[in-house]
């Protein structure tokens, strides 16, 4: 607790404020604070498309919305330092995203198609962690050396493949 205020105290909610209302349609499966950042906040949709949002001062707003998925966006995570946002969408495809003026970075598609269900940055070193539903299909016996896997698909069975992201110049 803050000082020495009660639970009571810390939590008395001064309002309610609505700035998701440009999801009606579509589920938001996924809502972060930026790291370290109590007023800046992001919520993912299903409607394809990520909202970042600034919480204080003055009013609540939208600061931006994100929009370049095909499909949903199934899970979002912010950098260490808040200055990329990477998305997993069903649409197969990882986004990485300058949140400060909304522009994607990098689009990086599944190989295999499949939907990209959640994402992480490792918070040491900014390396991402992608899991698609690839199904695990086994591989017939084969004569010729083993080829790595592809990236970024991950699947049961699949050694966990990081790739390294660097912040946008």
């Amino acid at each position: 607790m803050a000082g020495d205020t009660t639970l009571s105290e810390n939590y008395a909610f001064a309002g309610v404020y609505h700035v998701f209302d440009q999801h009606t349609d579509s589920a938001v499966p996924k809502v972060q604070f930026a790291h370290d950042d109590r007023h800046l906040l992001a919520c993912c949709s299903l409607d394809g498309t990520i909202s970042v949002c600034r919480l204080a001062p003055g009013p609540p707003a939208v600061l931006r919305v994100l929009r370049g998925h095909g499909g949903g966006v199934a899970d979002f995570a912010w950098s260490l330092s808040n200055d990329v946002l990477v998305s997993a969408s069903l649409d197969g495809t990882l986004r990485l995203w300058a949140p400060a003026d909304g522009r994607c970075i990098r689009r990086v598609p599944d190989p295999d198609g499949a939907a990209l269900l959640c994402c992480a940055f490792q918070p040491l070193n900014n390396n991402l962690t992608v899991v698609s539903d690839t199904p695990a299909v086994p591989s017939p016996p084969s004569t010729s050396p083993p080829t790595p896997p592809r990236v970024p698909s991950v699947h049961p069975g699949s050694p966990l493949l990081l790739l390294p992201a660097q912040p946008p110049p």
